[in-house]
């Protein structure tokens, strides 16, 4: 009966000791209060309903552009996306690079990121990003996808950023209407992503508890294909009335 009772004792505080861990998941939980799309799954899910996003090429470089700062935009190279991928439609002269993401597709999210990464992130998650389109175009899956960017980094023909940088996104996470062709609404607010590959939310002092009260706190996100390898830490963009999109 002693030993019974002490198994009891045991498993109602291992059961305790788990609740009491509020630190927010870096693939996901800390962002579902602003966006499920983003929350619910992780790029390392299993397949799920895939639908591609093709937006008309003048409007797709109007989003992806809508990313960056305004003084970076003129001269940022930009890849649009078609039947095969993305496609380089133009070549810049400072190092930056837009596009809009379409990472998490492949997991069902059906979201757009419009995103504008600095020279390291162009050099290094950029061609991540690229391989994914390549592979949603294909047709692949989510494991499938998974399988080979980390096949790709273990053979080296992908890189963690080698130093910190920057990467755009102000004009936020976007649902895409196909019936009006318009942005239907802002899933994710305007932020920046600095890059941190194998940063924890542990290492920069957040926990959900803080994160709940405070959602504009920096905050880890490891959710993109890469994982851990292509982590940022998310700032929220303070409003700027004199940014257009």
């Amino acid at each position: 009966m002693r030993f019974v009772q002490s198994v009891i004792l045991l498993l109602t505080v291992a059961l305790i000791a788990l609740g009491a861990d509020t630190r927010p998941n870096e693939n996901s939980s800390a962002r579902k209060p602003l966006s499920p799309s983003l929350t619910e799954t992780s790029a390392s899910d299993g397949p799920q309903a895939m639908t591609l996003i093709f937006l008309p090429q003048p409007q797709e470089i109007e989003l992806a552009l809508s990313a960056g700062p305004e003084h970076l935009r003129l001269d940022a190279t930009v890849y649009v996306f078609g039947k095969k991928g993305y496609e380089k439609i133009r070549s810049g002269k400072n190092g930056f690079t837009c596009m809009v993401n379409r990472d998490g597709n492949q997991i069902g999210d059906n979201d757009l990121k419009p995103t504008c990464w600095d020279a390291e992130g162009s050099a290094t998650i950029l061609p991540v990003m690229l391989r994914v389109g390549e592979m949603l175009a294909q047709g692949k899956t989510a494991d499938e996808i998974k399988q080979d960017v980390d096949r790709g980094f273990s053979e080296g023909r992908f890189l963690s950023p080698r130093k910190t940088g920057i990467a755009y996104m102000l004009r936020g996470d976007v649902q895409y209407d196909r019936k009006s062709m318009a942005i239907s609404k802002t899933l994710f607010p305007p932020h920046y992503m600095i890059y941190a590959p194998g940063v924890t939310n542990a290492d920069i002092g957040i926990n959900m508890d803080a994160y709940k009260k405070h959602p504009s706190l920096p905050l880890v996100y490891a959710g993109y294909s890469g994982g851990a390898r292509t982590a940022y830490i998310i700032v929220m963009a303070a409003e700027d009335k004199g940014h257009s999109h």
